[in-house]
C-alpha cells in the first residue's frame, strides 16, 4: 500500500508472534554452504527491518563473497525505524506495485506484505522475473480472512457496508494451487504450505489491538467519522470478546492462518 502511514511501535505490540511465521519460512530456506550463497537479496515489505537483519545473520555472516541486503517499504515510518538499525542494509522507499530492482535478485523475500498488493495472477509472474535463474522466491502472506476476527469487521460495519467493504479487498490473496499456476511455469520446484499459529495474547482488547495495527487500518480510514469508528469500535470489540474470550489468567488464544512458499526458478 502506498503512502500509507505505519506505527513501528503499535505493529511491534506483537513483535514474538509477527516474527515467528518470518522465522519459520527462513528456516526452510536452503543453508549456507549448501550451494545456495545468494549475492543479492531483497526483502519486498520490510516494515522496520527486524526480519531483513534475521536475513543478513543468516546469509552475510561467513559468506565467502560480500551479500548485499536491501530491504524496501512504502511507509516513511517504517524505513526511518529500519536506518537506524547497524546491520549492512540497504533501506529503500518503495511500492512493491511498481518496484523493480537495479539487478537480478538471487533471493527476493516477503513476508506479510504482499496481501496489500492487488493481482496476484500478474504480481507473481512479474517478481520471478526479476529473480535470476536457480534464485529463490520465498512468500509468506496471512491467510486468516475468512476466521472471526476479520469476517467480524463486515458484522460491525453494517451500517457502512460499502466502504468497509471496498477496504476489505485492499488485503486479498489467491487459493495455494493459485499460486502454483502462474509460478509453475517459471520454476523447477514450488513448495506450498499452510501453518495456523495459536498465538498467546494478554491484554484488554487483545485481537482488537492486534487487528487495529493491519487490517482495520484501512477499514478505520474508510469510515466517515469519528462517531462512526467509534460505533463500529463498540461493535467490533464486543463481538471480538464473545468469539475470543479472556481466559481466567487474563491471556486471550488467537488462532492465526499463514500461507508460505518457496518457489526456485528454473536454470536457464
Amino acid at each position: 500500500m502506498s503512502n500509507t502511514h505505519w506505527d513501528p511501535a503499535r505493529y511491534g505490540l506483537f513483535g514474538n508472534e509477527r516474527q515467528r511465521p518470518a522465522v519459520d519460512l527462513i528456516t526452510r530456506l536452503p543453508k549456507p554452504g549448501s550451494g545456495f550463497s545468494p549475492r543479492h537479496i531483497v526483502d519486498l515489505g520490510c516494515g522496520p527491518g527486524n526480519v531483513t537483519a534475521l536475513l543478513a545473520a543468516a546469509y552475510q555472516e561467513n559468506a565467502p563473497d560480500p551479500v548485499r541486503i536491501v530491504g524496501i517499504d512504502s511507509s516513511d515510518e517504517m524505513i526511518e525505524t529500519a536506518q537506524k538499525r547497524t546491520e549492512n542494509i540497504e533501506w529503500q522507499k518503495g511500492d512493491i506495485a511498481d518496484w523493480e530492482p537495479d539487478d537480478k535478485v538471487d533471493l527476493l523475500f516477503s513476508n506479510a506484505a504482499l496481501h496489500w498488493v492487488p493481482d496476484h495472477s500478474k504480481l507473481f509472474p512479474r517478481l520471478l522475473s526479476f529473480v535470476r535463474p536457480g534464485g529463490l522466491l520465498a512468500i509468506q502472506v496471512p491467510n486468516n480472512f475468512l476466521a472471526p476476527s476479520h469476517q467480524l469487521i463486515g458484522e460491525a460495519g453494517l451500517d457502512w457496508r460499502k466502504e468497509v467493504a471496498k477496504a476489505m479487498h485492499a488485503a486479498r490473496i489467491m487459493r495455494p494451487g493459485d499460486y502454483f499456476d502462474v509460478m509453475a511455469p517459471e520454476c523447477d520446484d514450488v513448495d506450498l504450505w499452510q501453518t495456523q499459529y495459536c498465538h498467546v495474547l494478554t491484554g484488554d482488547d487483545a485481537v482488537y489491538n492486534w487487528t487495529s495495527s493491519t487490517i482495520l487500518r484501512p477499514v478505520m480510514a474508510a469510515l466517515p467519522d469519528e462517531d462512526a469508528r467509534a460505533k463500529f469500535t463498540e461493535k467490533y470489540k464486543s463481538r471480538l470478546a464473545q468469539v475470543y474470550p479472556s481466559r481466567d489468567d487474563g491471556r486471550t488464544l488467537f488462532p492465526f492462518n499463514r500461507l508460505f512458499m518457496i518457489a526456485r526458478k528454473r536454470p536457464a
